[in-house]
């Protein structure tokens, strides 16, 4: 039984990292092309528009699909049904708050383009908009389906999403070229558009289960209340988690330039290899690995017995190992080979840099990856606001390693590359320190019980 549960969560994880890979790709070599007819200029109103963007889908739909993947896959009886009601109310709460700030996007597009002094990306931001309401849907059908260890709609929405936006977003900058502002604005369009079919493409797969399975039930509106609250008990700290990470990468720039700057005149040239490149580069593998933390939630929230849970908790941690320390090994083997190709414009100083810095971050691979799934299972385990703990505990080292190493010219950029590695590190061993601990008061519970119940 175990074994077919540990193929199960292989072959989710496998399935779900395919489309990962699959659609990472296509991202990547999208921005090719697209810089190539657009331009600097047209790549930079694009830059301005799109981090606003993913700022809003973190505060409205980036929990849904952890949230959703844990109380689905916690249900024991009549899981169907209960799945079904949870995608209903899920659907209904981010559909309002996809709207809010959709509005509030549409709203602010002008002022906001004008204040961060280009008033041309306002096109790009209305053409943006309503991506931010289709994005919380679809978040909501793939915490579904996760939670039901149904990977393949995912995984395909995953790379429908790319190949739409790919082929709509370089025909329509084409075609409104040489007009910068219009072609900026026909790849965000297509970027909505992709998140729609994106979205019809999961809504008939959830059509498709539904008749499979012959489903025959309507939205249960008693208990809405309830699975709201319980929807938004466990997407809030996942939020909190996802939110941390950007803010640490913005507390980065301030501090890498002004203390960089202080005693050179590359800070800014450094912090962009770091942050642009090497980061870039790291974050590939570790998407993939994210995989495996998906699968986490739904495969330890499912398992009642202890001992099963445990040995799923090895298992996942034992496969986000096998993943991620060839990928850092190959990351650091490779660094010049990976820098020359995906950064050809590179002076030779630049990629000297760029190849010393990866080096150095190659251990990020796997303490990152690990940490991702460290926070999955304690998620699933209950303990939802632990990772926000650990994470916070990180950061706080983090700060403190690179600023004193940012200070040492001899250490320069690379001090801010150590203390992301200290960061991942600290965080890690918390985790592993809080599953741990878990796991001993659950045993020594178990046998004062047995101890009891013999006296």
């Amino acid at each position: 039984m175990f074994k077919r549960s540990k193929d199960g969560i292989i072959k989710s994880a496998f399935t779900l990292g395919i489309g990962i890979v699959v659609s990472k790709l296509l991202g990547a070599l999208y921005r090719i092309p697209l810089t190539n007819l657009i331009g600097g200029a047209g790549l930079g109103l694009y830059q301005m528009v799109f981090p606003v963007y993913a700022l809003l889908l973190d505060f409205s739909g980036a929990g849904a699909p952890g949230a959703l993947s844990k109380l689905i896959s916690s249900e024991k009886q009549d899981k169907e049904r209960n799945a079904f009601n949870y995608l209903s109310t899920a659907c209904i709460l981010l559909t309002v708050l996809g709207l809010f700030f959709t509005i509030l996007l549409l709203s602010f597009a002008k002022p906001l383009s004008i204040f961060q002094g280009n008033g041309k990306a306002f096109s790009g931001y209305l053409c943006l908009a309503p991506a931010v309401s289709i994005v919380c849907l679809i978040s909501c059908f793939r915490g579904y389906f996760q939670g039901l260890m149904d990977m393949t709609p995912v995984s395909i929405s995953q790379v429908v999403e790319q190949v739409i936006k790919l082929i709509l977003g370089l025909l329509f900058a084409k075609l409104f070229m040489p007009n910068v502002a219009l072609a900026v604005a026909g790849a965000t369009l297509a970027i909505t558009l992709s998140e729609l079919i994106a979205l019809l493409q999961l809504f008939i797969a959830f059509k498709r289960r539904k008749n499979k399975l012959s489903l025959k039930f309507a939205f249960e509106k008693k208990g809405f209340v309830y699975r709201s609250k319980k929807i938004v008990k466990y997407a809030f700290p996942i939020i909190v988690v996802g939110l941390m990470i950007p803010l640490s990468h913005v507390i980065d720039s301030f501090i890498i330039l002004k203390i960089l700057g202080s005693y050179r005149n590359d800070a800014t040239t450094l912090y962009g290899i770091l942050s642009g490149a090497v980061h870039t580069v790291i974050n590939l593998p570790v998407s993939v690995c994210y995989a495996v933390a998906t699968v986490a939630i739904p495969s330890v929230s499912s398992v009642l017995d202890r001992q099963a849970q445990e040995s799923r908790i090895q298992k996942l941690i034992v496969l986000t190992l096998a993943l991620s320390i060839p990928c850092a090994i190959a990351c650091y083997i490779f660094a010049p080979t990976v820098i020359g190709i995906l950064f050809r414009s590179f002076s030779p100083t630049e990629k000297a840099i760029s190849v010393g810095l990866l080096r150095t971050c190659s251990p990020i691979v796997v303490l990152l990856s690990v940490l991702q799934t460290q926070n999955a299972i304690l998620i699933a385990k209950n303990k939802l606001y632990l990772p926000s703990l650990s994470l916070l505990l990180g950061l706080l080292l983090k700060t403190v390693v690179s600023i004193i190493l940012l200070k040492n010219p001899e250490f320069n950029i690379y001090g801010g590359a150590i203390g992301s590695i200290a960061c991942y590190f600290l965080s890690c061993l918390v985790n592993l320190f809080m599953i741990f601990t878990v796991k001993v008061k659950n045993d020594y519970q178990t046998f004062a019980s047995r101890q009891r119940s013999t006296q």
